[in-house]
């Protein structure tokens, strides 16, 4: 047996290594090169090649359990992972690295103490060769499943290519419980299974990542360069992604690949935080949606069935919904994000709200983008989404664009996250870090486990997600708070008395005022709000002309834009009846994609024409109610119903970014004339009470 060395700290900097090959190794200095050199993560003392020997790699560790691969070479050799508490081996267990798997031996160890540091070594049982020393370098502590009281931090990284990088030697001064990779790690593009796994190989070589893995948990899913094709699903890839699962399985140690036969969705239970590493490529587009059928899968049956019972059953206080892709449109040609399938989305989310499942996070990558998205309220309180990528350093500005729910964004290169759980204090915590090399934290996001519960969804405002009373200022007086307070625009005025309750917004047509809302207040395609408003006009439409008084629009980047998302757009104009005044409404609905593969796109629908008489408005507060249930846009006046108008194409809004009150999307040209009191948006139906 030979002696080892660290060769980690004898190359130059990480960010200007080269890739460690054969060739490179010959450049380095002439001692490396002695016959008895061999480097504990790459190589051993026969006369395996060093690009041949992949691990030791620690995999998936919980609290009574732990999963090993290692690659001794390209041959067939009996092995032997024991592991050693104190010097003693506790635990043993033989595997032998098969032809069929490219040589790599998997090891899962269980009935193991929680909470416990183990070392760990691996032997040839025909020659009573030590390959692996169980010295500090080979060891793992098992998680401690206590859901408070503990502390437990994870890190995550998505798009990370086989070249050098700071980002695995930052994650070994963290002391990290677990390392995830989440996606393009690495980039593959084939389903060619020799090249699937020698890159595989080639990832997990890295130095830095080598000596990582040795001690630290690895885990993780595939997004689409791993899964075998840019922008790929399970239909375009119906034969190639055997081989690349195939591959994906050799070289990570899980406890659970999907179904054991299809995907390869699996789950980490570290007590204070539970991940779930959802699997979006596989399945998707293969299949009816199981929550819709008219509409293509993401999932898959059998994986749907298993997230939802996973998390009806979790008891860890945090709870990560994790995979490469991301929860929204990335707004570009492509479709494999959850926008394509917004209908399981949103199914998912709704589940986590009517059960009241408290916790959870949203994390994805992919888009070579940073950022940090929060949807107010989506599952009865904020719901946190953080999308982490790139782990190198090519990025992609074209995809940092407008969400209503964005936060924060930033488009560089070696980034990667941190979750971090802490039930050592009073309140628990969840503490989000985008990081960087070097000990940068570029944003801290700290979640009390109180903001992470759900309201009491029987309160008759749980349901409030923007109210304007006008009474002396433009604040929001729902749970969103200031986020969606509104601004005066044209010095529009806030009169103090004189609206239906208090005081109300006055607006001058002639001036062109109006009302600015930044946000947007419900959920990304919601499919049931409805909207109340009061309003007193000065003057109405002039009949047989073309003008029209908007008493909202909204708006697609929550400015104003000519730039059409008006969703919710309720106006006035003229009709042929010089008596009445048109009450009209207009919206964007999504619709969902007509055949495989393509994204769903927003439907523009009405006008839906409503007449009233004009001298029933003139002088006086009308109450005007509008419902839309993905179905229909249902509108009452003063207590009246006076139209239900059937969609066309039936869905759900589309995206939108704001909301203008008294005016059109545009801002300026459209304006109300008059005063506009006690605006109300409800997620659903408007309760009874207050009808």
């Amino acid at each position: 047996m030979c002696d080892r060395m660290p060769l980690l700290g004898m190359f130059p900097s990480q960010k200007r290594s080269p890739p460690l090959t054969i060739m490179n190794l010959t450049k380095l200095h002439p001692f490396l090169l002695l016959g008895s050199f061999c480097l504990a993560s790459l190589a051993t003392c026969d006369t395996a090649k060093a690009n041949d020997v992949v691990g030791p790699l620690v995999g998936a560790v919980e609290s009574t359990s732990a999963n090993f691969l290692y690659r001794v070479g390209e041959s067939e050799q009996p092995l032997r992972l024991s592991v050693l508490l104190d010097g003693d081996v506790v635990q043993a267990v033989d595997s032998i690295g098969r032809q069929e798997d490219d040589f790599v031996a998997k090891f899962s160890i269980s009935n193991l103490r929680p909470d416990t540091r183990y070392h760990y070594q691996i032997t040839n049982t025909k020659t009573g060769e030590t390959l692996i020393e169980a010295d500090e370098q080979h060891a793992f502590r098992t998680a401690n499943p206590a859901r408070h009281g503990n502390r437990v931090s994870v890190g995550f990284v998505s798009c990370v290519d086989i070249e050098p990088n700071g980002i695995w030697k930052e994650m070994q001064g963290l002391d990290l419980d677990t390392v995830c990779l989440m996606g393009d790690t690495p980039y593959i593009d084939s389903t060619d299974l020799k090249k699937v796994r020698t890159r595989h190989r080639e990832f997990l070589q890295m130095p830095d990542l080598a000596e990582l893995a040795a001690n630290t948990p690895v885990v993780g899913t595939w997004d689409d360069h791993d899964f075998g094709l840019n922008n790929g699903n399970g239909h375009n890839l119906m034969e190639g992604k055997v081989d690349t699962r195939r591959g994906f399985v050799n070289y990570r140690a899980h406890s659970q690949f999907g179904n054991g036969k299809e995907g390869v969705y699996h789950r980490v239970d570290l007590g204070m935080i539970e991940v779930f590493f959802l699997d979006p490529r596989y399945f998707s587009q293969t299949e009816p949606s199981p929550v819709d059928p008219t509409q293509p899968t993401c999932f898959g049956a059998e994986q749907w069935e298993w997230l939802l019972t996973g998390l009806r059953e979790s008891k860890a206080p945090f709870k990560v919904l994790a995979f490469g892709a991301i929860w929204e449109d990335k707004k570009n040609f492509e479709t494999d994000d959850m926008f394509t399938y917004w209908y399981e989305r949103d199914a998912l989310l709704d589940v986590v709200k009517n059960e009241n499942i408290g916790g959870v996070v949203l994390l994805g990558g992919d888009i070579h983008v940073a950022r940090h998205l929060i949807h107010p309220q989506r599952v009865g309180y904020d719901l946190h989404d953080f999308v982490i990528s790139p782990g190198h350093k090519r990025t992609i500005t074209e995809l940092d664009v407008f969400h209503p729910s964005l936060e924060w964004s930033l488009v560089e290169g070696w980034q990667f996250l941190t979750l971090t759980a802490d039930g050592t204090q009073a309140e628990p915590t969840l503490t989000a870090e985008f990081r960087q090399p070097d000990g940068v934290v570029n944003r801290q996001v700290k979640l009390p486990l109180a903001s992470l519960t759900a309201v009491d969804s029987s309160k008759p405002d749980s349901g409030l997600r923007a109210h304007w009373s006008f009474d002396g200022d433009l604040k929001n007086q729902s749970v969103l708070g200031d986020r969606v307070d509104a601004v005066a625009v044209n010095d529009a005025l806030v009169v103090t008395d004189g609206g239906v309750s208090g005081g109300a917004l006055k607006l001058d047509r002639s001036r062109e005022q109006f009302a600015r809302v930044p946000r947007s207040f419900l959920d990304d395609n919601s499919n049931h709000h409805t909207v109340s408003l009061w309003f007193k006009p000065t003057s109405l439409p002039a009949h047989g002309t073309s003008e029209r008084h908007f008493l909202l629009e909204s708006t697609a980047e929550g400015t104003e834009s000519a730039k059409s998302a008006w969703h919710l757009s309720l106006g006035m104009r003229s009709s042929e009846d010089a008596s009445k005044v048109n009450l009209q409404l207009f919206t964007h609905t999504l619709q969902p994609a007509t055949e495989i593969g393509a994204a769903p796109a927003a439907k523009a629908q009405g006008g839906f024409d409503a007449l009233v008489d004009r001298e029933a408005l003139l002088g006086r507060w009308n109450h005007v109610v509008l419902a839309f249930d993905s179905s229909s846009l249902t509108l009452t006046l003063n207590d009246k119903q006076i139209a239900k108008h059937p969609l066309p194409v039936p869905g759900p809004a589309s995206e939108f970014g704001g909301l203008i009150i008294g005016g059109h999307r545009v801002g300026a040209g459209r304006n109300f004339d008059g005063w506009i009191d006690e605006v109300s948006i409800w997620q659903g139906e408007m309760p009874a009470e207050t009808k």
